[in-house]
């Protein structure tokens, strides 16, 4: 080869290599946008599932989280069960079975004494001389009540028609979503089987997938026992003291059957939800209407102003003293979490705040770097 041919065929292989060379941060470029494409497609793919999800579970949160919480609440059982029967299966379906006997025998206990309550209510109405009760009560404060009395009269009457009708409208309501009721009960029990029977194993995904520290998952733990347990012992000592706060009302305003109406009281207010109005309310209004009108007014003002203020006040202390959190933040969060989620807010509502309080004090000592 000659030389000018020879150092044509150098100074091309020398131009093709420069270019090669130039051409790699291109193809590098291509290649790492197409793998930001890729990833932000995955992304939004996967932002686009959890949004459906979210939407297709909507309706049933508040009875998976009731599950939720009750199989917590329920595991020391079922590991009892589960070691002696050696089988989750077969255990988580007893427990589930046993629950549902105990909330059935409950309901039928409540609905006895509602029943009748509501006949013997009935029964008093249909004696009931309106007016000369209204001169009765204003006897009491007043030393005329004739005029006064034909006034208050007209003011019960349409006052009471009022209650009957959004009475019956409520109970139209609730057989209108009767079906819905069921269906949430199925899906609460239907879900606490699962729970218990992979309770364990679902704990520890959830923990892996929180993209916090170690120390943080630990504390989001810790946090969720002691709020649970907090709760359910509060909701005992308070239905406790609200049982036998609404008794000595029972004792004092002579109520028939005071000892009877103190431990169902007792029992009733333990019940989330529920609380002692549901005995001292009825008794009260059989009270005035069966003519022992003065106690009967003594018991309601009494029900209203202490008996129902017991809750409020004491429930944060006890709770707030047992998770181990502030009694504002379980004040607020239960009377947040309840409208939103149901009897499960009592739990879920302080527990979303403190695990917001928790990630601030983690980030003010040491910013996003620190969770």
């Amino acid at each position: 080869m000659k030389m000018p041919d020879l150092k044509r065929s150098i100074d091309k292989n020398t131009n093709d290599k420069s270019s090669a060379e130039k051409n790699i941060p291109k193809q590098i470029k291509i290649f790492s946008q197409q793998l930001t494409f890729r990833r932000f497609a995955i992304i939004g793919f996967f932002l686009v599932l959890i949004v459906l999800s979210f939407l297709v579970i909507k309706p049933f949160i508040s009875a998976l989280l009731a599950a939720a919480i009750f199989a917590y609440m329920l595991f020391p059982i079922h590991k009892w069960f589960s070691e002696r029967l050696r089988s989750k299966s077969l255990s988580a379906l007893i427990i589930c079975v046993l629950v549902i006997l105990v909330l059935v025998l409950l309901i039928w206990l409540i609905a006895q004494f509602l029943l009748k309550d509501t006949f013997n209510l009935y029964m008093s109405i249909q004696k009931l001389d309106l007016p000369t009760i209204i001169d009765k009560i204003l006897s009491v404060f007043l030393s005329s009540s004739s005029e006064v009395g034909r006034q208050v009269t007209v003011t019960i009457q349409s006052t009471v028609i009022s209650l009957i009708a959004k009475l019956m409208i409520a109970i139209g309501d609730m057989l209108e979503k009767s079906p819905q009721i069921i269906l949430g009960l199925f899906i609460t029990f239907f879900g606490l089987y699962y729970f218990l029977r992979d309770g364990e194993a679902l704990k520890q995904q959830i923990i892996e997938l929180l993209p916090f520290r170690k120390k943080i998952k630990e504390q989001f733990y810790s946090k969720f026992k002691r709020i649970t347990k907090g709760v359910i012992f509060g909701s005992i000592v308070v239905g406790l003291i609200q049982g036998i706060v609404a008794g000595i009302g029972f004792f004092i305003f002579q109520a028939p059957s005071p000892l009877l109406l103190t431990f169902l009281a007792i029992f009733i207010s333990i019940l989330p939800l529920i609380g002692p109005w549901l005995v001292w309310l009825p008794v009260s209004i059989v009270m005035i209407a069966q003519g022992n009108v003065f106690f009967g007014i003594l018991l309601l003002v009494y029900g209203l102003s202490v008996v129902s203020t017991v809750d409020n006040i004491i429930r944060p202390m006890i709770v707030g003293k047992r998770a181990k959190i502030s009694e504002m933040v379980v004040l607020i969060g239960m009377l947040g979490g309840l409208p939103i989620f149901g009897i499960v807010g009592l739990v879920i509502g302080p527990m979303i705040l403190e695990f917001l309080l928790t990630l601030l004090d983690y980030y003010r000592k040491g910013g996003i770097e620190n969770l």
